[in-house]
């Protein structure tokens, strides 16, 4: 187990799982934000502070993703709904594209 895995499950142990399961909701509302000025300026350049704002709550959520992951040992079984979600995009692109040749 890496440093950063050490410190995420100790943050676990310290404040509990209701404590950071709340801390996943807040930090989805701030990725939300953060997309949502992404878009909202994409007419024109972005600040570097919006590019910036958006790595950090992306980095935040993918923490607190980890975090839920271990809480709930449930690693495993989100990875295979991965899998079985990127087979389904496949077959929805590939789809897709022969519904626009048949034109």
């Amino acid at each position: 187990m890496g440093i950063k895995e050490q410190v995420f499950k100790q943050s676990i142990e310290i404040y509990g799982k209701e404590a950071q399961s709340r801390q996943v909701m807040e930090e989805c509302a701030e990725l939300i934000q953060a997309v949502n000025k992404m878009l909202r300026y994409e007419d024109r350049p972005a600040e570097p502070e919006y590019y910036a704002n958006l790595i950090e709550e992306i980095a935040d959520v993918e923490i607190m993703l980890y975090q839920l992951k271990v809480m709930f040992n449930i690693d495993d079984e989100v990875f295979k709904v991965k899998i079985q979600k990127a087979k389904r995009e496949k077959e929805r692109l590939e789809n897709h594209g022969r519904k626009q040749t048949k034109i």
